[in-house]
């Protein structure tokens, strides 16, 4: 996990405000959030945070949201699986800047058999503004074999429970 991360927190036990006192309304209820403080290596030749930056944090949510519910790496080799990016769509909306508060919404959309689908909602504090919203498909992959392996029924259970 970075450092630079600030805290972790789910939706319901947080109510983020803009600086104009309005409440922050994600695409959806209950999303884990994940804050980030962005530093002078974020940004690029442009002045603004790199695009790759953007994907760089969204894994670092969904790692984040994985070990709140405990499903850290040690849990992921003691399952003998763990999941591996297959696919980012990412729309980039807006700009961000170095002062800019940021936080990232993430919630596991869909999981089935041995892919899952997760969401991102990219936002930046000061003005509410989305900056991006995002979709990765994971795979789940058995460790021995590099070979798709069936998500356990209480790991989907327990990822969709906890944003509902």
């Amino acid at each position: 996990m970075d450092k630079r991360a600030i805290k972790s927190e789910k939706q319901q036990e947080l109510n983020l405000y803009t600086n104009d006192g309005c409440k922050i309304l994600f695409d959806v209820k209950k999303p884990f959030i994940y804050h980030v403080q962005i530093d002078g290596g974020d940004i690029d030749d442009q002045g603004h945070v790199n695009n790759v930056t953007y994907v760089k944090w969204m894994e670092q949510a969904a790692t984040a949201h994985s070990t709140s519910l405990g499903y850290d790496w040690q849990r992921y080799k003691e399952l003998g699986a763990s999941f591996f990016v297959r696919r980012h769509e990412v729309e980039y909306l807006a700009q961000s800047f170095l002062e800019d508060p940021i936080v990232i919404a993430t919630w596991p959309d869909k999981m089935e058999k041995f892919t899952a689908l997760r969401r991102y909602e990219i936002v930046r504090v000061s003005d509410g503004q989305t900056l991006v919203r995002a979709m990765t498909t994971w795979i789940f992959v058995d460790m021995s074999t590099d070979r798709p392996r069936r998500m356990p029924g209480e790991l989907i259970e327990e990822f969709l429970q906890s944003v509902r």
